[in-house]
C-alpha cells in the first residue's frame, strides 16, 4: 500500500486503550472457577484470548459439558464485564499520543457495549471519542469477523485501505486483515510475553510496537509503504 494515506486510527480497547487483559483474566478465571468448581480454568482459557466473554463462558461450558442456562450465562458476563471496567487503568501515553496524531480515532472492540463505554470513560476518552466507540453487538459478528471494522469505516466515511488497526490480539489482528485494513499489532500490555510479536506478524500484522511514543512514526513509515520483513 505504498503512498496511500492513513486517514483514520481503529483501536481495541481492550489491552490497546486500557491495560486491562491481565485483570481481566483473574476476573474471569475467578468467576468460572466458583462456578464451576474447577480449579484448572486458566488452562481452559488460555487459549481464548481475544474472544467475547460471553463466547469465553460458553467455551468452557462446552468444554466441560456443564451447560448454563441463556440468563445464568449473561448474568455471569455482566458481573465480570462490570468489574473489568471499573478496574481497567488507561495504557501509558496513550492518551496524548491519540490526541496528537491529527487522524480521527475510533475505537473497536469486542467487549460489550457498557463495558466498553466504562473502560474508554475511564481511560479520559469518552467525551473525546463518542461517539466512534463500537461495539460488536452493534454489527451481530465479532472478531475475526470483519464487520465491526468495516462499520466504523463506514461511519468514519473513510475507505478501508486508508485506515490503520491497531490490535494486541491474533483474533483482532484477522479481522482487521479480513477489512482489508493495514493493522499493527501493540506490545505494550501487561499480558504480553515475549512471543507475543510473532504471533501478531503470523496472524497479519504487518508491524509492531511496544510504546505509544511509537505510534506517530511508524504510521509515517506505513505510509511510504515499509513493512517489516517477515521469517518464516
Amino acid at each position: 500500500m505504498s503512498g496511500v494515506p492513513i486517514r483514520c486510527v481503529l483501536s481495541d480497547c481492550d489491552g490497546v486503550i486500557v491495560d486491562s487483559e491481565v485483570m481481566a483474566e483473574e476476573v474471569l478465571a475467578d468467576v468460572l472457577a466458583s462456578v464451576f468448581d474447577r480449579s484448572d480454568i486458566r488452562s481452559l482459557t488460555r487459549d481464548l484470548f481475544g474472544m467475547r466473554v460471553i463466547e469465553i463462558i460458553a467455551a468452557v461450558e462446552r468444554l466441560l459439558d456443564k451447560p448454563l442456562s441463556e440468563e445464568h450465562r449473561r448474568a455471569l458476563q455482566h458481573r465480570i464485564d462490570a468489574e473489568v471496567a471499573e478496574r481497567a487503568t488507561a495504557m501509558p501515553g496513550m492518551f496524548d499520543t491519540y490526541r496528537a496524531l491529527g487522524r480521527p480515532v475510533a475505537v473497536v472492540s469486542n467487549s460489550a457495549r457498557h463495558r466498553l463505554r466504562r473502560s474508554v470513560e475511564r481511560a479520559g476518552l469518552l467525551d473525546w471519542l463518542d461517539p466512534h466507540i463500537y461495539s460488536a453487538e452493534d454489527v451481530g459478528r465479532p472478531k475475526p469477523a470483519p464487520d465491526a471494522y468495516l462499520h466504523a469505516a463506514r461511519q468514519l466515511g473513510v475507505p478501508p485501505a486508508e485506515c490503520l488497526v491497531i490490535e494486541d490480539s491474533a483474533t483482532g489482528v484477522r479481522a482487521g486483515c479480513a477489512a482489508g485494513m493495514r493493522v499493527v499489532g501493540f506490545l505494550g500490555g501487561s499480558h504480553v510475553f515475549s512471543d507475543h510479536g510473532d504471533r501478531l506478524r503470523a496472524a497479519g500484522a504487518v508491524a509492531v510496537f511496544a510504546r505509544m511514543s511509537e505510534l506517530p512514526a511508524l504510521i509515517a513509515v506505513l505510509e511510504n509503504g515499509y513493512r517489516e520483513p517477515h521469517v518464516d
